[in-house]
Parts: C-alpha cells; sequence; structure tokens
C-alpha cells in the first residue's frame, strides 16, 4: 500500500526531565505588533520523545493518533535536517517510517506534495549570469545564515522582472516563480529580513565583493577601468535619514537621497556603492570616495573615469597625492581648459589633426602638474610635487556644425521677429540679439564675429585628463565605456523601480537600497553579456532586456516530490540563450523546493 506521508500541524518540542513532550499550538497575527504570536490556552501535548533527547521516535497520545488515523501504521522519528543545519544552527524534520508491528515492506509512505508549475526561464538566466561570479562568491560568504543569500536574490531578481511592483506584491510573484529562496515571503518577513542588514554587513559584503574582484581582475594584463558615478533617488516620505533637498536630477520637487556608485567597465560588475545626504554635490564626494577606496582595499591597479562632476582643481590634488590614476572629463569653463583651447583652436580645426578611429579631430599635450605634497594641505605655502599629465583635446564636428546651425536659426528667428513687430521679444531674446548682432558702416546689421568665436569656441569639444593613459584613442574609449555606470544608474531607476523609495523608515533604508544595488548590479552582467554577444556579431531576436525577460518567464519548471524539469525551448527562446552562451536549464533533482514553514518557528 501507498500512502502519502500525514500533513501535521506546527509542533513544539520541549525538554523536560527524561522526556521531551511534542505540543501542537496555533498562532495569530497581533495588529499592534505587528508580529504573530501564539494564541494561549491553544497548546495541547500531541506525544513524547522517550530517553529526554531531542531527537528519537515519537510516542503520540491516542487523540493525536485519533485525529490522524494513519500514524497508527507509522513510526514517526525526529532526526537531525542535514541540509538545512549549518555551524551551530541545527534544524530537525519528521521522517515517517513503516510501523514495526507490520509486515515487512507491506507499507510505502512518499512525501506529500502538490503539483507546481512555475514561470522559470527568466530567472533561469539571471542565475547564470552571476553563477561564478564575484557577486555571488560575496553573497553567499557574508549572508550565509538563514538562507540570507538566497532572500536577497530572490528580492533581487523581484525587482529585476516586475520593477513597477512594490514588495508587497512579492509573496504573490515568489509563489508562483522559481527562485533561489523558494518559500514566499509576506511583506510582514521582509521587512523583518532587511531592517537586520545594516552597514556593518553592507562593509563586509563589499570587503569580500572586492577581494573577489582583484582575484579576477589579476589575471589580466590588461588595464582595469572603474567607472565612477552619481544618481539621486526621490523620496516621498519628511522623515527619512540622509533625505534633503538638493540639485534635482530628475527634475521633481522631492526631497533626496543620492547614491555613488563604481562599475567595472569590463565586466559590467559594480564594486562599490554609498548612499549620502541629498544635499551634498558631486565634487564635495569625491574626497571621501578615495578614503574609502583604501580602506574598502579596491584594486589599486584600477583607473578612475568620472564625468565632469567630479572635476576640480583640489580633487585632481588628492588624486596626485593618494597615488590613484584617472581619467576626467574636465568642465570647459575652467580657466585652464579655456587658455587650453584658445591655444590650440585653429590646429582643431586644421585637417590634419583629424582621427579617423574616432571621426575627430584630436590633439594631446603633456604638462607637469603641481600639487601639495602635503595631504591635508592644498595651501600654497606647503611644499609642492610635480605630476605628469596627459592633456587629451578632441572636436567633434557634428557637434560643432550642429550647434552653428543652431545658433543661425535663432539669429534669424529674432531678426524675423524683431523686425515684424508682432511678436514683441522678451528681455532675454532682447540681450542675446544685442550681444551677437552689431551694424557695420553702411547700417546693415551683421554678426559680431569677436562675440560669435567666443561663443562657439567650446562647441563640440571635451577635454579628458590623465596622469597615466597617454593615448588619446585609449583615452576616449575608456571614458566611452564609462556610459556603462549611467546606463546602470537608468536601470537602477526605471527598471528596478527606484525612481521613488516607497519606504518612511530609515530601519529599512539600508537593507531596501541594497536590493536595488543588487537587482540594478545583476542588470548591469546582463547587459555586458548582450554586449559581448553583440561585439561578436550575434543578433539577438529581443531589442530590450524587458522582452528578453519577459519571454524567457513563459519557459516554467514543473515541480513534484522530488525535483522538477522545464518545458521545451523553441523559437526565439532558444536562438536567444544561445546567443548569450546560457545552457540550456536541465531537470533539477532533488531540490528542496518548499522549506517547512514549522521548521523555522520552532528552533531549538
Amino acid at each position: 500500500m501507498v500512502v502519502d506521508a500525514p500533513e501535521l500541524p506546527p509542533l513544539l518540542f520541549n525538554r523536560n526531565g527524561k522526556y521531551t513532550y511534542v505540543c501542537s499550538y496555533e498562532n495569530v497575527w497581533d495588529s499592534e505588533k505587528h508580529i504573530s504570536v501564539r494564541v494561549k490556552g491553544k497548546t495541547r501535548t500531541v506525544g513524547k520523545i522517550i530517553g529526554g533527547e531531542l531527537t528519537g521516535t515519537i510516542e503520540w497520545t491516542e487523540d493525536f493518533i485519533n485525529q490522524y488515523p494513519i500514524l497508527k501504521n507509522l513510526k514517526t522519528d525526529r532526526v537531525v535536517d542535514k541540509l538545512k543545519s549549518k555551524g551551530n544552527l541545527t534544524r530537525y524534520k519528521l521522517e515517517f517510517s513503516q510501523n514495526d508491528d507490520m509486515d515487512e515492506n507491506s507499507l510505502f509512505i512518499r512525501r506529500a506534495t502538490s503539483l507546481k508549475v512555475l514561470h522559470a526561464g527568466a530567472t533561469w538566466l539571471l542565475d547564470q549570469v552571476i553563477a561564478s561570479t564575484p557577486l555571488s562568491k560575496a553573497l553567499a560568504r557574508v549572508f550565509d545564515k538563514y538562507y540570507g543569500a538566497k532572500k536577497l536574490l530572490s528580492l533581487a531578481y523581484f525587482k529585476t522582472i516586475e520593477p513597477d511592483k512594490g514588495m508587497y506584491l512579492y509573496e504573490d510573484f515568489a509563489s508562483c516563480t522559481r527562485l533561489p529562496f523558494h518559500r514566499p515571503m509576506g511583506i510582514s518577513s521582509i521587512t523583518r529580513f532587511l531592517q537586520h542588514i545594516d552597514e556593518d554587513k553592507i562593509d563586509s559584503f563589499l570587503r569580500k565583493l572586492n577581494e573577489c574582484c582583484i582575484e579576477e581582475e589579476d589575471k589580466s594584463k590588461e588595464s582595469v577601468y572603474y567607472a565612477l558615478d552619481s544618481t539621486s533617488i526621490s523620496t516621498c516620505s519628511d522623515d527619512l535619514d540622509f533625505a534633503e533637498w538638493g540639485h534635482k536630477k530628475d527634475g521633481d520637487q522631492l526631497k533626496q537621497i543620492n547614491v555613488v556608485m563604481l562599475v567595472n567597465q569590463s565586466t559590467g560588475c559594480p564594486l562599490y556603492y554609498r548612499y549620502y545626504a541629498g544635499s551634498t554635490p558631486d565634487v564635495s564626494t569625491f574626497i571621501h570616495l578615495l578614503k574609502e577606496y583604501a580602506r574598502m582595499g579596491l584594486n589599486r591597479r584600477a583607473i578612475l573615469v568620472a564625468d565632469r562632476g567630479y572635476g576640480s582643481v583640489k580633487n585632481i590634488h588628492k588624486l596626485y597625492q593618494d597615488n590613484q590614476s584617472f581619467i576626467l572629463n574636465m568642465k570647459l569653463n575652467f580657466s585652464i581648459c579655456k587658455n587650453l583651447i584658445a591655444k590650440n583652436l585653429s590646429y582643431l580645426l586644421d585637417d590634419c589633426s583629424y582621427n579617423r578611429k574616432l571621426s575627430q579631430n584630436i590633439m594631446t599635450e603633456e604638462v607637469y602638474w603641481s600639487y601639495p605634497g602635503n595631504y591635508n594641505k592644498d595651501t600654497v605655502r606647503c611644499k609642492h610635487e610635480k605630476g605628469r599629465m596627459f592633456i587629451h583635446i578632441y572636436l567633434d564636428h557634428e557637434i560643432r556644425n550642429e550647434a552653428e546651425d543652431k545658433f543661425r536659426a535663432r539669429i534669424a528667428e529674432l531678426l524675423d521677429r524683431q523686425k515684424a513687430g508682432i511678436d514683441p521679444l522678451t528681455k532675454d531674446e532682447e540681450d542675446f540679439l544685442s550681444t551677437y548682432v552689431t551694424e557695420d558702416s553702411t547700417g546693415r546689421k551683421v554678426i559680431n564675429s569677436t562675440k560669435k568665436f567666443e561663443y562657439m569656441m567650446c562647441k563640440g569639444i571635451r577635454i579628458l585628463l590623465s596622469d597615466l593613459i597617454s593615448d588619446p584613442v585609449e583615452a576616449s574609449r575608456a571614458y566611452t565605456e564609462r556610459n556603462e555606470v549611467e546606463e546602470s544608474f537608468r536601470k537602477l531607476k526605471d527598471f528596478t523601480g527606484a525612481r521613488r523609495l516607497h519606504i518612511s523608515s530609515s530601519k529599512t533604508l539600508t537593507g531596501k537600497i541594497f536590493v536595488h544595488f543588487l537587482s540594478c548590479s545583476i542588470l548591469c552582467m546582463l547587459r555586458h553579456r548582450i554586449h559581448s554577444a553583440e561585439a561578436k556579431g550575434i543578433k539577438l531576436p529581443f531589442d530590450s532586456v524587458p522582452k528578453m525577460l519577459s519571454s524567457l518567464s513563459n519557459i516554467t519548471q514543473t515541480v513534484f516530490s522530488y525535483g522538477g524539469y522545464f518545458s521545451e525551448i523553441v523559437g526565439k527562446k532558444k536562438e536567444l540563450l544561445k546567443g548569450l552562451e546560457i545552457p540550456f536549464p536541465e531537470p533539477e533533482m532533488n531540490i528542496e523546493y518548499e522549506e517547512d514553514a514549522a521548521a523555522e518557528e520552532s528552533m531549538d
């Protein structure tokens, strides 16, 4: 005879003298404390383990056997669950076998389970993208208790696949999706879990992440580039830590929290992030970042690549003082930039400075940058050192010609309106005309060539500074690839729903931003796979990440008592996995799909 293992109520095991008593109980939700509490008077003794040990054969009471008659024919043992036990944490489970009084092999017990069909293709893809990466290794090493790494990845997968949905909908998503942590979590469980992720945990994770990254980067002899950028995340909360008024990168009228991030440009793997007060400008965070860079043990070989928001004389001083290599895009209104452009503009406009690889005119000037030798001072009184610097100047004719066309069209429009007299000019428009338009000796209106030269001088020009990269083509390539981090922030805010932080408590702020960081990291690495495939000339069947994930979600996994298998993979889905070099999913046997809910509540 074949029978299903009985589904028993949640049980407690209380050691008392020579017996360990087995008790059933009931829980109820406390709306004031926002926790599940045990109902008084509902705890009942239903059996005992002879010998007073926490493991052994259970003798059930007659009342309990009458409630579950199948127990009369079964032997029930409480044993250590070796798969779920880790370190000092011991988990237990019940094992059912044939009663000794019955004929040998007359009864077969199978685990009670219900067949499940889960969306699985998208999470299979994400599993393969992060497999054996520094990110997955660091997560497994730092969040190794209570399935922490699996829970974090599951929440990150949710924000990756369903970016528009709030965390309160995670439980529904998890109940029908194949995830690293299989048991669905309610919003209260997620909140408690995120509240336990503190700054110390994040710090340990980032250290481990960089240790693993350096191991990978040391295998390559090529230059390592770290893209640096920051963004702002808006919040409607009035009391959230670090939420302050600042420069609106999104243009909304809300308080914000700023986030800075470093990304390895060759792998797409983020290496470091930090959130800070929304009123802090980018240029002011740079010195703190360099201190963190040294403390966290980031790769000293890496070259920081940053945008104009981080370029200042003081920051360049600190880079030299810290012996940190860099490529900086400079603001053109700096006097040093204006002087260089004015000095070399005629050469930049000459056809002989044209570079076919970049389709731009370029020139490089090598200088020696004088900086204070004392890290804590930048005044003229302290001793100065000198470091070699390469200044690369690029002129893009398309951008410059477009700017001149707009200038010409603007002048013509204002002159026509002034002549017609129907649509009066505003004060700004009148000032614009008076600045750039004058009259010749005959009274005709002509362009003021000096003012136009000043207006056009910096159009289409970019200046990159580097202490190490002397090749302007290499410097331009590295800076262009820095767009990876800007794309990462767009994914962070648009794809993972982080344009608004829908939280009101600072207790969950660290954990919530960490989940978004993980989701952003996964998307960065997926995007790197896509770019690698495109670089090989492989045309992928879908033109966006959301379309890819949506299509793959239709690949299902059928889960049964001891394993699961995937549905067929054909057409564009097969073409996509092949193009991204993702192995096809295979049956997963002996998997633990649904963790025992009672096991976590009754830990001894």
